[in-house]
């Protein structure tokens, strides 16, 4: 009597092992489409949306803007920033009750940001060891070069505040494109950080408008302005 052949038809193995973890099967690829998520979420992209008319032109309120998390501590002058609330700078209600659970929930998902409401976007004039000055009658300069500002909404001057400012080491000097109807730095000099912004503070470098679909494009071209600044 010939023995038995223990050898399996092919792909049988496979089939069997797949039913024995159905459940494995059906929760395995979402979980780890969300832990991807979490992942690129917290350390490489998240969108914002732009909550007042501080930037424009350049930015509108009701933008959602693609912010890249990676280059948070390799600034330029020029980069449109996200950065969270240095102190005071909003007034902020947190939800509770089930919203603030809904809330607490999607951020730990990473489907909203930390601390989602206390974020701030501005643009970036000065860097550690910069002297930032504005005369008050509408021209900003940097290290003694004067600025040709293009992307300030039309209209707007440069600086209607006068401030002559060092920037610390590990702080930037920021402020809106719509400089008239920006609360930026220079609002905040009585501040306890004088209006500088701790660049440990900042989210990462926004760089491009995904939505709505009308206001699709990137956030480029702001760097050219401080071309001929040298260094401190």
């Amino acid at each position: 009597m010939s023995a038995r052949s223990t050898q399996e038809p092919e792909g049988r193995g496979e089939q069997e092992r797949a039913s024995r973890h159905p459940v494995l099967s059906v929760i395995g690829l979402p979980v780890l489409a969300l832990a991807v998520i979490i992942l690129v979420r917290s350390l490489v992209l998240q969108t914002f949306v732009i909550p007042s008319g501080s930037m424009e032109d350049t930015l509108v309120d009701g933008d959602r803007v693609a912010v890249t998390m990676y280059d948070a501590d390799d600034l330029e002058r020029g980069d449109v920033v996200v950065f969270r609330d240095p102190g005071g700078w909003l007034t902020v209600t947190e939800p509770t009750g089930l919203r603030g659970a809904v809330q607490d929930l999607l951020v730990a998902l990473r489907i909203l940001p930390e601390d989602p409401g206390h974020h701030l976007i501005k643009r970036v004039i000065g860097l550690p060891g910069d002297r930032v000055v504005a005369d008050g009658s509408g021209t900003v300069s940097v290290n003694g070069v004067v600025l040709d500002e293009g992307y300030v909404k039309e209209g707007r001057s440069g600086s209607d505040v006068a401030f002559d400012v060092v920037v610390p080491e590990g702080f930037i000097w920021v402020m809106g494109d719509n400089r008239s109807n920006s609360a930026d730095s220079r609002y905040h000099q009585d501040d306890a950080h004088g209006g500088f912004v701790p660049m440990s503070e900042v989210v990462g470098v926004a760089k491009a408008v995904v939505w709505p679909l009308d206001r699709l494009g990137t956030l480029s071209g702001g760097h050219e302005p401080f071309s001929a600044v040298p260094e401190p």
